[in-house]
């Protein structure tokens, strides 16, 4: 988890008084990093969250009491994985929190869940229109949507892949598998994420991604390419 933290001196570096939008990106943290992430960016040395910039930016997302109230239906959806379990996690151990919270330093955040599938945290700025301007909350479709003063605020959960557990090889490197195919796939197209239908086919394919490195020995299946 200590890589996972090596990028918040260059963060506190890039913030000023005038700062806007957000020092990095991308990143695609798992569940334990996100929590070490969002630690470390509340406490000593760091203190991320005491900037002005910090305040001023969660401010303009303006996450209000409908926003809270789509994330606890959303908390109750099945998870989609062979366990039967929910959403729960997102609310019950601050995920979404964590992860709204770190949105001002990471303007992509896309969280490895393991069995429990991708969770989405996004920004974009409401003076850069992108297609998500004209979305709302649905917890059919797994998104919230909060409209802010001069920020949209997305949260967006994808099921795992099914994968019969007899095929499951090893599970060294499907992370990195997935997270290598959306990077890919940025590259090729870097506004993938500011429209709905293509994001799914990003996310599709980094899970799909995934599934291969599953059923392969080697830490990144050789059947994949771009």
């Amino acid at each position: 988890m200590t890589k996972s933290v090596s990028i918040l001196p260059a963060i506190s570096s890039a913030l000023g008084s005038t700062f806007h939008g957000s020092p990095v990106k991308f990143a695609s943290p798992n569940l334990l990093e996100l929590a070490e992430l969002y630690r470390s960016t509340n406490t000593d040395p760091w203190e991320l969250t005491s900037h002005d910039y910090w305040w001023r930016t969660i401010d303009n997302f303006s996450i209000g009491p409908e926003f809270r109230s789509s994330l606890e239906r959303l908390a109750r959806q099945d998870a989609g994985s062979n366990g039967g379990r929910t959403l729960s996690f997102l609310v019950d151990q601050g995920v979404a929190q964590m992860a709204i919270n770190l949105l001002p330093f990471f303007q992509h955040l896309v969280i490895k869940c393991g069995e429990l599938g991708v969770l989405l945290a996004m920004r974009f700025p409401a003076d850069n229109p992108t297609a998500w301007a004209g979305e709302r909350s649905d917890v059919r479709r797994r998104q919230i949507v909060a409209h802010g003063k001069s920020e949209i605020v997305v949260i967006k959960h994808y099921p795992a892949h099914t994968i019969d557990p007899q095929h499951t090889v090893s599970v060294t490197g499907a992370g990195d598998s997935l997270v290598g195919a959306v990077l890919a796939a940025l590259v090729q197209n870097q506004s993938a994420f500011n429209t709905p239908e293509l994001l799914d086919g990003v996310i599709e394919l980094g899970q799909s991604a995934a599934i291969e490195t599953l059923r392969s020995p080697f830490a990144v299946s050789p059947s994949l390419s771009l």
